[in-house]
């Protein structure tokens, strides 16, 4: 009887001590110097919200956002949950606080890319939601490259997004050497770079193509994290991902990847706090 106690007892430790946790998030901040860069300037990175609120209507997550002062607020991707509708809604409204704080620059998860599938079952409701999206002003990008002024520094801004076989479940399928070029040529590499690319397995790919800094998600720092070793599993079902959360540098190019600010499917962050970057974009000297 006693040891049944002790296990009930830690079991409703633990679903408290998660209630608590799911409902944290914090502040992650980095600073990426370059010669490319003139003028000091700093944006906010949203990875991963997947239709979670801090607060009513977000509005500790859009507090933090204005703290950080950006001159533009970037978005790699799944700011939903393909198959919850209700999601989108949250994602909207989120949007139409975002666009008072800074322009917004939106590219496609794995979840926004499923509901192009005109068979899925909410693809008509993403429809509305994107248009919805747009309307407010905020920059939707596929794959696609543009220029954009931050504080005085013109940089090059591009998005990639994968085909659906990149995130199939328990596997890193193989990426060509080739294909970030083929499906995004570089432009302007004389232009400070900055690639939003969701699936932060093939960061190698992403420095070789020529991004001063690509920022990923999609790994939600690996679920489970075991202190001095990192991420246990992957939402993707793989195991000890190596480009789980934080910063690398490869070859003089730097992957951020951000642990995401919400769940899906398995509602678990053990060591593992959701988070908001505030990245700092320096003149080199």
């Amino acid at each position: 009887m006693i040891i049944l106690m002790t296990i009930l007892l830690v079991i409703f430790i633990y679903i408290l001590w998660q209630r608590w946790e799911l409902n944290k998030f914090k502040v992650s901040r980095y600073q990426i110097r370059s010669a490319k860069i003139k003028v000091p300037v700093s944006v906010a990175v949203i990875a991963d919200l997947h239709g979670f609120s801090y607060g009513k209507k977000n509005e500790r997550l859009l507090r933090e956002t204005a703290n950080i002062n950006p001159q533009a607020i970037l978005i790699p991707g799944d700011m939903l949950v393909s198959k919850y509708p209700e999601t989108y809604d949250t994602a909207y409204e989120t949007f139409r606080e975002l666009v008072k704080i800074a322009p917004v620059y939106y590219s496609y998860g794995n979840h926004e890319s499923r509901l192009r599938d005109p068979e899925r079952k909410h693809h008509l409701k993403f429809q509305q939601y994107l248009e919805g999206v747009r309307a407010l002003g905020v920059t939707v990008m596929e794959t696609e490259s543009c220029s954009v002024c931050l504080g005085g520094n013109e940089v090059m801004l591009s998005s990639l997004e994968l085909e659906l076989d990149y995130y199939e479940k328990g596997t890193i399928a193989p990426m060509e050497k080739s294909y970030v070029r083929e499906q995004l040529p570089l432009r302007k590499p004389e232009m400070f770079q900055i690639l939003l690319a969701h699936n932060p397995a093939y960061a190698p790919r992403y420095a070789e193509w020529g991004a001063d800094v690509t920022f990923c998600g999609h790994n939600h720092g690996g679920l489970v994290r075991i202190p001095g070793i990192g991420s246990l599993i992957s939402p993707q079902l793989t195991f000890f991902p190596k480009y789980d959360a934080g910063g690398f540098e490869i070859e003089g190019h730097h992957v951020i990847i951000s642990r995401g600010l919400g769940t899906h499917t398995f509602h678990v962050r053990i060591f593992n706090r959701a988070e908001l970057l505030a990245v700092e974009f320096l003149p080199e000297s």
